[in-house]
């Protein structure tokens, strides 16, 4: 005989709902998703995932936007990785105004890029770390957000995307104090492997294979654990055709495998860093383009997909020759591991419940827009 259950994953809470919680410090703490399910015994023979109680109407705010300001709205969705926000906008512009940016520039997209996907790791990765690896992992997650605060005054939104190129250089000395925190990222990759290799409850749980990845629209982490690899970083965008490495995959598609790669693309990520910053030492230069006072985009449909740390990040932004666009909308990559999220439940344990939601990472603002 099955029973309904109701829970809530985030810091709040609803009536008749049991919380659910993955850590205070865990991305999912902030807002909340629902989840509604049917009860075997232990089982979960079903389950039904609302979202959207962070619905902010980011994509309508953007038709009201000029050109340049509404990259300053696109950093606000994904929080862990707001570079990435904002740098997926900027792209779209780019290539819409069919824009060169200097090659500085693009090296130094690259690298930001991914700082802002070891961040965004980091952060869902906390769930194995213990109170032992714990203070270790947020003081790495603060040092990541100071290298931020050093070069754009701001530690969450840097807001350093502009058309055509970046707001500004990097400050003198600051490529080079990045290395105490590559350093730190590695000593934690190597911890955390160990961590997950020592336990088998992921082992065999919230299995979702490859035809699962396409039919909810799976990429990043999520369906390069399940042996499907649709990472756009591999086109070479930016400065990735002379950068970009990928990280070991998996093909189970659990949710040992998917912790696992995240763990894996802490080390590539920042090899890539290194790379890009070797880089950038060899490519002087402006890094932003001069344009003339107002921007208007060429009226039609431009679309740009960006590799967000949890999978393609797409923007579709359509001109009808005005100064703001008449739509913009994005699809992003934790829409679409919520979307999976109720299937990947089906066959675990209530007492699994958290270990299910860790391994498929979601950012509210992300989701909800």
């Amino acid at each position: 005989m099955t029973i309904l259950r109701a829970f809530t994953v985030g810091g709040l809470g609803l009536p008749d709902h049991e919380p659910i919680s993955l850590g205070t410090r865990h991305p999912s703490s902030i807002s909340l998703i629902r989840i509604q399910a049917e009860i075997d015994g232990d089982e979960i023979v079903a389950a039904d995932v609302a979202n959207g109680y962070g619905h902010r109407g980011a994509e309508k705010l953007f038709e009201v936007r000029d050109y340049r300001s509404m990259i300053m709205l696109a950093d606000r969705h994904d929080w862990l990785a707001a570079f990435s926000g904002e740098l997926g906008l900027a792209l779209t512009l780019d290539n819409a105004m069919r824009l060169s940016p200097p090659p500085r520039a693009s090296v130094l997209r690259t690298l930001l890029a991914e700082l802002a996907r070891v961040h965004s790791h980091l952060s869902f990765l906390s769930y194995l770390a213990d109170d032992e690896l714990s203070p270790t992992l947020w003081g790495t997650v603060e040092a990541l957000r100071g290298r931020f605060l050093a070069w754009a005054g701001n530690r969450v939104h840097p807001m350093l995307n502009r058309v055509g190129g970046l707001a500004s250089d990097a400050p003198e000395e600051w490529l080079g104090a990045l290395d105490p925190v590559l350093d730190d990222v590695a000593r934690l990759a190597a911890a955390l492997r160990g961590r997950l290799a020592a336990t088998d409850r992921f082992r065999g749980l919230a299995v979702l294979d490859r035809d699962a990845c396409l039919g909810y629209g799976l990429s990043g982490p999520v369906s390069r654990a399940a042996g499907l690899d649709l990472d756009r970083r591999a086109t070479g965008y930016l400065a990735y055709d002379r950068v970009f490495v990928p990280a070991p995959g998996r093909t189970a598609g659990d949710a040992d495998a998917r912790l696992g790669v995240l763990i894996d693309e802490l080390d590539a990520s920042a090899d890539m860093v290194r790379a890009a910053r070797a880089l950038a030492a060899e490519t002087p230069g402006e890094v932003s383009t001069r344009l003339s006072r107002r921007l208007k985009v060429p009226e039609g449909e431009h679309v740009t997909d960006i590799e967000a740390p949890w999978g393609i990040a797409s923007c579709l932004m359509v001109s009808r020759g005005g100064q703001t666009p008449w739509r913009v909308g994005l699809r992003t990559p934790s829409f679409a591991n919520l979307s999976a999220l109720g299937p990947a439940l089906v066959g675990a344990r209530v007492t699994q419940l958290p270990d299910v939601v860790a391994s498929l990472g979601y950012t509210v603002g992300d989701a909800d827009k």
